[in-house]
């Protein structure tokens, strides 16, 4: 899910403006440095890798849910100040290949409804929608939208779970922090580091171990911004068809989707 977040919220970089820093050089002349000191090496409790690896596993083997998200996330504005955006989500999920997402924040609202065939992008704010060809898994969905039309749906990183793009296998340091209580649920809190972000998690204790919490801290940009998401689950194995049909409002017009990449498989 992490170390990118590739869409509990859109890409951070993305949102953030372009930071440029310019670097001093010394003169020859100056004094000589101290002796530099090597960065601490970070360490890996492998029982908190296999604490995250059985909360992927658990998750990739939900089969029908329900989500609701509430996040936050920092946006370094064009002046370099950061500020901070609030949002919600709605998700319906039935694997291999089902899913509606309905997100809103400060910034934009969006629904995506995917069939298996198709991906419709609807903007209920703005009166339109699209549609576009989609590939027959929810995860190969995800990232034919994203590489083919740069659509990141919030929340995709939850599909690389049990998979070898999960964060685990990308972490450089892991250390259990201890316990805390989450919207009421008990929860084991894990930290983790990987090359340029610092994030967290907060797994549900017991025989359940979904993600309760997730927050992401991108040491790639000079403010550090921030992005938080708080989980709420449910099983569901009552999903009918008939939630994953997208059908337009009178008022909503259908639009084309720029291609930004070549078809996945293409040459």
């Amino acid at each position: 899910m992490v170390p990118k977040i590739r869409g509990l919220v859109p890409k951070l970089t993305a949102l953030a403006a372009a930071l440029l820093i310019a670097g001093a050089v010394a003169p020859l002349d100056a004094a000589p440095r101290a002796k530099s000191v090597p960065p601490p090496v970070a360490s890996i409790d492998p029982a908190v890798v296999a604490a995250f690896d059985r909360m992927s596993e658990y998750v990739a083997g939900l089969r029908s849910f329900e989500l609701a998200t509430t996040y936050s996330f920092d946006v370094v504005a064009k002046n370099g100040q950061t500020v901070t955006v609030d949002g919600t989500g709605h998700y319906l999920v039935r694997r291999p290949d089902k899913l509606v997402a309905t997100v809103k924040n400060d910034l934009f609202a969006r629904t995506y409804v995917y069939d298996g065939k198709t991906l419709v992008i609807a903007s209920p704010d703005e009166k339109y929608y699209a549609r576009i060809a989609a590939r027959p898994t929810i995860r190969e969905m995800l990232a034919g939208a994203a590489a083919e039309h740069a659509i990141e749906i919030p929340a995709a990183d939850l599909f690389d779970l049990g998979t070898p793009a999960a964060a685990s296998k990308h972490a450089t340091g892991a250390f259990r922090v201890g316990t805390a209580t989450i919207g009421g649920v008990a929860a084991d809190h894990y930290a983790f580091r990987s090359k340029d972000r610092d994030w967290e998690v907060w797994i549900r204790s017991g025989d359940k171990p979904v993600p309760l919490k997730f927050t992401l801290v991108d040491r790639d940009q000079p403010s550090h911004p921030r992005y938080t998401v708080t989980f709420v689950w449910w099983d569901r194995s009552d999903i009918p068809d008939a939630d994953f049909v997208f059908s337009p409002a009178p008022d909503q017009k259908p639009i084309g989707i720029l291609r930004i990449g070549k078809t996945q498989g293409s040459k």
